[in-house]
C-alpha cells in the first residue's frame, strides 16, 4: 500500500487514491470522505492536532467495523475507509468544507453509537447497515432497483421484491433512484394504491425530490427520468407527518410496479373487513330444542354443514340456555372448542365461528343445561349443496322435530329416529 505524507498545516484532504494510506503530520486537519465508482479501499492515519472525519449529505454506510481505537466503514461502490487511531477524531455528519458547510459533530463513541455499537475493551464489532446522511444525520435507506418478473417490471427495495416496509413519524427516510435499473422508474407515494393510475394523487405533505442535491418539484423530477438517462442524486425523501397511517408507494410512469406494497406508518394494522358468509338465527323452543333460521330455512337441532376458512355469525336469542360449539356432545361447560369462535357459550348476542383449516370434520353445538338441546356440525372442505341446515326436521315444511330419550339401562342417549349416539346427559 502506498503512502502519502500530509503536510504540518490545518490540511482537507479527499482521500481517493484506491490502496493508499494517507498520514497526516501536526495541523488540524479535515478528511472528507467520498466513495468512488469503483471498489477503493484507503487508510488514515493522523495522530497529532485536532482532526475531523467528514461525512457529506448524501454519504452511505453499508457496514461498519470497531475496536477501541480504529474504525473501518464499507461506503457505497464498496469504498472501504480505514482510520488509525479513530478514538482521536471527532465526525461532522452533513459537513463539506469544500462549501463551508458543517453538519452534526460527534465523538468517537457518539458516532458508533447511531449503529447501535460501542468500542469494545478489546477485539472487533461490527454491524450491516443502510443508511444514509441526509440533513446532518444518518437516514433509514431504501435502494431501489427494478427487476422484471413474470408480471412485468417490479421494485425491489434494498434487494427485496416490493416489500410492505414500517415508518415513523416524524423520522426521515431516504428512497434512492441511482440504479441504472431505476432510470425510468421515478418512484413516490400515495394514499391510494397505485396513485395516480388509480385515480390517486402523491401525497404533498412530508416529500422532497432532490437531483443532483437540489431539490425539485415532482414534476421537475419525473422529467428528469427516461431510459436513456443516467441520474446523479436522484432522491426521494420522506417524513411521514400523520401517525398510524395507511400508504403506498408506485411509479409515477409505470401501473403495478410495487405490486401494491403498503407503508405502514407507527405500526398500522390494516383493518381488514370481516366477510361472513351467512347469519344464522339461533332461539330457544322452549327447554327442549334450538330453533336455527338460515338462508330461507328453519329447522329445530338440525345438522349443520360449515366450510373450513368460512365465517359464520350465530345471532342468539336463547336466554337461561347457553349456547357453547364442543367437540363432545355433553352438557356443562366442557370440550369447548374455541378455535376461532368469539363468545362461546353466550344466551343473547353474536357468536361467531371462523372454521380453521384444522377444525375436526365433526363438531356439535349444545346447551349448557339441558341435553336435548343439540345437534351437529359437519365441517366440509366444500359444501357442494350449498346448504348450512340439513334436517328433516324443517318445521317450515312441516318437518317433525327429533325425540331424545334416556335408557337406564344402556346409560347412553338415543335418537328414536336416527343410530345410536354418544351421551349428552341426562335431563331431570
Amino acid at each position: 500500500m502506498t503512502t502519502l505524507n500530509l503536510t504540518a498545516n490545518n490540511d482537507i484532504i479527499i482521500p481517493t487514491n484506491d490502496d493508499t494510506t494517507y498520514r497526516g503530520l501536526d495541523g488540524d486537519d479535515t478528511y472528507i470522505l467520498v466513495s468512488q465508482e469503483n471498489s477503493a479501499s484507503v487508510s488514515i492515519i493522523d495522530t497529532g492536532g485536532n482532526n475531523v472525519i467528514q461525512l457529506p449529505e448524501w454519504s452511505k454506510i453499508k457496514s461498519i467495523s470497531v475496536t477501541k481505537d480504529a474504525l473501518r466503514i464499507t461506503c457505497d461502490n464498496m469504498t472501504v475507509f480505514t482510520i488509525n487511531g479513530a478514538d482521536k477524531f471527532s465526525y461532522d455528519i452533513g459537513g463539506n468544507l469544500t462549501n463551508n458547510s458543517l453538519g452534526e459533530i460527534k465523538t468517537f463513541s457518539e458516532f458508533v453509537e447511531i449503529f447501535e455499537l460501542s468500542p469494545p475493551s478489546s477485539g472487533t464489532v461490527s454491524t450491516n447497515t443502510n443508511k444514509i446522511v441526509y440533513d446532518d444525520k444518518f437516514r433509514t435507506l431504501y435502494e431501489v432497483k427494478v427487476k422484471k418478473e413474470d408480471n412485468g417490471n417490479k421494485y425491489y427495495l434494498n434487494d427485496e421484491l416490493s416489500p410492505d416496509i414500517s415508518l415513523n413519524s416524524g423520522e426521515k427516510y431516504v428512497f434512492d433512484l441511482n440504479d441504472e435499473t431505476a432510470s425510468n422508474h421515478p418512484l413516490s407515494i400515495s394514499e391510494i394504491k397505485n396513485g395516480t393510475h388509480n385515480d390517486g394523487v402523491s401525497v404533498r405533505d412530508g416529500i422532497n425530490y432532490y437531483l443532483k442535491g437540489d431539490s425539485v418539484s415532482e414534476q421537475e423530477f419525473s422529467s428528469s427520468f427516461s431510459a436513456d438517462t443516467s441520474l446523479e442524486n436522484a432522491f426521494v425523501v420522506f417524513e411521514p407527518s400523520s401517525s398510524d397511517t395507511l400508504l403506498y408507494y408506485y411509479c409515477l410512469f409505470h401501473d403495478g410496479m410495487s405490486n401494491d406494497a403498503k407503508i405502514l406508518i407507527d405500526g398500522y394494522v390494516e383493518q381488514v373487513p370481516e366477510i361472513v358468509a351467512t347469519t344464522i338465527q339461533v332461539e330457544n323452543v322452549g327447554a327442549s330444542d334450538y330453533k336455527f333460521t338460515a338462508e330461507g330455512l328453519q329447522a329445530n337441532d338440525p345438522t349443520l354443514t360449515l366450510v373450513r376458512g368460512e365465517t359464520y355469525e350465530f345471532d342468539v336469542t336463547a336466554g337461561g340456555h347457553p349456547f357453547w360449539i364442543k367437540t363432545d356432545q355433553v352438557t356443562g361447560s366442557s370440550s369447548q372448542y374455541n378455535q376461532g369462535i368469539t363468545n362461546n357459550g353466550i344466551s343473547s348476542g353474536k357468536l361467531t365461528f371462523t372454521v380453521p383449516d384444522d377444525a375436526p370434520s365433526k363438531l356439535y353445538y349444545t346447551c349448557q343445561f339441558h341435553s336435548s338441546m343439540t345437534g351437529i356440525i359437519n365441517i366440509v372442505d366444500n359444501n357442494d349443496n350449498g346448504n348450512i341446515i340439513e334436517s328433516t326436521s324443517n318445521t317450515s315444511s312441516g318437518g317433525s322435530t327429533p325425540s331424545y330419550g334416556y335408557s337406564l339401562d344402556l346409560d347412553i342417549s338415543y335418537n328414536f329416529e336416527q343410530d345410536i349416539i354418544p351421551p349428552i346427559g341426562y335431563d331431570i
